[in-house]
């Protein structure tokens, strides 16, 4: 026959094992990240070791994956904000990058769940 187990000497017995001063501290918690960005933003970079931010004046991003084509214009430190699109995106796009002569500069792929895209080309 099997002899039951009394929780409560275990718990007692479990309870001296551990220091009073580990028992005091509070399991930590992780925090939730909160969604900042309120619009999608392409940061277009270099792809050198300091990823230095593109002098993309005249410069126009163009995403597709949705009904139409959104376009935006870069401002002069690399950063482009679509102002139609509100994060985080809810279907993949595709961004092309082109200059002010009308030379697509790059071609990229942007998964969906995003509030930032960073374009190193």
């Amino acid at each position: 026959m099997k002899v039951p187990v009394k929780k409560t000497a275990l718990a007692k017995r479990n309870r001296t094992a551990v220091p009073s001063r580990a028992r005091a501290v509070a399991p930590r918690r992780r925090r939730r990240s909160k969604q900042t960005l309120t619009r999608f933003v392409v940061l277009a970079t270099s792809t050198n070791s300091a990823s230095t931010p593109k002098n993309s004046s005249g410069w126009v991003a163009t995403l597709t994956g949705g009904p139409t084509p959104i376009s935006a214009e870069f401002d002069d430190f690399g950063v482009v904000r679509f102002e139609t699109i509100s994060t985080l995106t809810t279907i993949p796009y595709t961004l092309r990058i082109v200059d002010e002569n009308g030379t697509t500069l790059t071609n990229k792929s942007i998964p969906a769940g995003r509030e930032f895209y960073v374009a190193r080309f």
